[in-house]
């Protein structure tokens, strides 16, 4: 698909945090906003909404909250998927059912040292 050019006004703070985040993650700012939007048109509206009205209150504890449940969430997603991954490639061992803590600890570093 071809690629179009839109443009967008931020006010200095907004791009100065989107160019410092560009950099930091070394994307060109441009990746860095067509990221940002591929991402924010999959959620639906009323949580974009929803998200904009935190953003615009002076306090922004209720936000900051709402993104540390988004990171809780987008972790536990990650784990799940490595999880199924190494199970459809039979790489987790079957832990018996009188497994100690140590053991499943031991079995979890053997798994981690493979990669």
């Amino acid at each position: 698909m071809a690629a179009v050019t839109l443009s967008a006004s931020l006010d200095e703070g907004e791009a100065r945090i989107v160019k410092e985040l560009a950099s930091r993650e070394h994307r060109s700012t441009s990746s860095f906003i067509a990221n940002a939007v591929a991402v924010y048109t999959e959620l639906p509206k009323d949580v974009r909404d929803t998200l904009l009205e935190l953003k615009a209150e002076k306090s922004s504890a209720v936000l900051r909250a709402v993104i540390r449940e988004i990171g809780v969430l987008v972790a536990r997603s990650r784990f799940d998927l490595a999880s199924r991954r190494l199970a459809d490639q039979k790489l987790l061992p079957d832990v018996p059912e009188d497994a100690t803590e140590q053991d499943v600890l031991d079995q979890a570093s053997a798994i981690v040292r493979r990669f």
